[in-house]
Parts: C-alpha cells; structure tokens; sequence
C-alpha cells in the first residue's frame, strides 16, 4: 500500500493509517532510519504496535498501562522490542505516539528502553484506560447496544452479534450482507451528531452505507434503560462460548469496564422516534474526495471532527426488512 500524505516525511499519514485500519489486512510500515523500525497492525489479534531493532542483550521494559504491553522477539538473528496497543479503540490516537518513540530512537538516538519511559510519561493519560468513559461515549455504546439487540430479533443472536464491530477500529458499526450500518446517538434537543473521521460517513466499496439517528433524553425513576441494564439483557441472549467471548470483547473495545458499572445511573429513554438514512447523493458529509476536489492539501489537515445536523432532513420510507427494526427505539425502552 502506498501513503498518500505524510504526518511528517518520515510517517505514513494519519488519513491513509485509517485506510488500513480499515482493510482488516496484517500491515507493517517500515519507517526510514537506524535502528530498524515498523508499525505493524495485527487485525487477527487486534494489535497495532512499534516494532523497533535493540540490542541481543537489552532488557524488556514494563510499561505499567492495561493497554500496552512490552515484548521481544527475534526474526533472522534481529532482536526486536515491540509496544503493543492492545485496545482498538485506542489505536487512532496511539498511532503518532508511537510514530513519536520511533523519532526519538533514530532521529534523537535515545535508547529503546529510554525512548519508551519517555514517551509513556508525556502520554501515559491517554493510554491508560480512563477512570470512566465519558458521557458521550457512553450515549453511543448505549446506542450501538440498541441496534444490536433489534438485529437479535432480525438475525438471531448469533448473526447479529458477529455483525457488530464494537471495539474494532472499523469505519462502521456494523456489518450486514446487505450493506453496512453507522449508528448515531444524541442527547441533544435537535438530531445533531458528531463524525469522528473524513471517512466514517464514506461507504466500503459498492456496500450501501446506512446511519441510524436516535435521539434520547434522561427518563424518571421507573422508566427507560441504563447502559448496565441494556448490556445484562443483551447478555441474557446470548450462549456462553465464541459470541459471548466476541460480545465481551466489543465491550471492552468500546470503553467498558464492568467493575465501573455502578457509576452507570442515568436512565435513557426516546426523545424523537429513531430514524434510517441512506447515506448517498446529497446527505450532508465531508470526505476525503470531496475535499481533494476543492484543491485542499489534505496532506496537511490530518485530523477532522466535525458535526452533521439531521433535523428536518426527510428519512428514508421505503426500509429494507433488516434496517426498519432498528428504528424502532420504544421496543426496548
């Protein structure tokens, strides 16, 4: 694969990494220099990491963090320190900090061992798992959570737990035969959502793109769901084994940790009913080609946030059999 866009000269831009985050295909990046150094991404073991050359004598350093460990391997008489992220969530912000460790080996001549201690105190805050996940990260698990258990109804317990790409560093939410899902939640008092990246709201090859817009609100005593609530009955649809094994996983990728689940109080209940738009033609997105397009240096714009307003905006009536469920908030609130 080939990069279309530097972070600096020496790394793959963070645009074209999204791209192969998003292929689901083992990548290793070798970045230029001495020692020998690689980004590698492991979709297999969902593992993003640095691989750099160090000496056959050298130590393996411990991090101290849940989501990144130190290790050493060995390939054609190399001794070799990986860091390994190991939490998919983390691996957009993770990627230019090990960009970052790599620069100070080759560029500033620090030791591997120096060079990690140096770069995991600058940004041990964003790599340890936070103390709890924020409202607005919680507002979207509960609303993937949503999704999840109407394909339940649609699929079957199995089929729609292996469609939902929790946790996995995908584009999309989740992936159906016929098409691919994003799924939006806000609290908000108009259907305003945020996009997380240039390409989240661009479809995958010839795949139709679907975004399902809730809208919820905090609900009385009695009333709605908690996140813990949603997830102890999702939990009770599903058989101990692999889709267990993978439905724990996606929690724990999208920011869960279950001994915080008493933090988890407020109860959400519907705002508006939920809406299915088909995203194509003239729906209100950025993307990498419309920019370009306008003669932009996207080089130069490595990261993109931004906010779409949906209110007002004609949904679709005419729904495919497995997508019209999934509006249907009420069924479960």
């Amino acid at each position: 694969m080939t990069a279309n866009g530097p972070i600096d000269k020496r790394h793959v831009s963070t645009e074209s990494f999204d791209r192969y985050l998003g292929s689901r295909v083992p990548v290793v990046l070798a970045i230029q220099g001495e020692p020998k150094a690689f980004i590698f991404i492991e979709p297999s073991k969902t593992e993003l990491g640095l691989r750099i050359e160090v000496d056959p004598t050298s130590e393996t350093p411990s991090t101290g963090l849940r989501n990144v460990v130190a290790r050493t391997t060995a390939g054609d008489g190399t001794r070799f320190l990986e860091v390994v992220v190991t939490a998919p969530a983390l691996f957009r912000d993770a990627y230019p900090i090990l960009c970052s460790m790599a620069d100070r080996v080759q560029v500033d001549g620090l030791s591997a061992a120096v060079a990690l201690r140096a770069t995991l105190d600058n940004m041990s805050s964003l790599l340890r798992a936070p103390d709890s996940m924020s409202r607005e990260r919680e507002v979207g698990l509960f609303g993937e959570l949503l999704v999840l258990i109407s394909l339940m109804d649609v699929l079957g317990p199995h089929n729609a737990v292996q469609a939902w790409r929790g946790g996995e560093a995908e584009e999309h939410d989740f992936g159906l035969p016929a098409g691919d899902l994003e799924v939006k939640t806000t609290t908000a008092e108009t259907r305003t959502h945020w996009v997380e990246s240039l390409t989240q709201l661009v479809p995958t090859l010839d795949r139709p793109l679907w975004l399902i817009s809730h809208q919820v609100t905090a609900a009385g005593a009695g009333f709605g769901q908690t996140l813990p609530e949603l997830i102890d009955l999702i939990r009770g649809r599903i058989r101990s084994g692999p889709d267990h094994d993978r439905f724990e996983r996606g929690l724990a990728g999208s920011g869960w940790l279950e001994e915080q689940r008493a933090r988890f109080v407020s109860r959400w209940t519907p705002r508006t009913d939920s809406l299915a738009y088909l995203v194509s033609g003239a729906f209100p997105r950025l993307t990498p080609d419309a920019l370009r397009r306008s003669g932009l240096p996207m080089h130069r714009i490595p990261e993109v946030r931004y906010r779409i307003d949906l209110d007002g905006l004609p949904a679709e009536e005419a729904l495919p059999e497995t997508i019209a469920p999934l509006t249907r908030l009420k069924d479960w609130l």
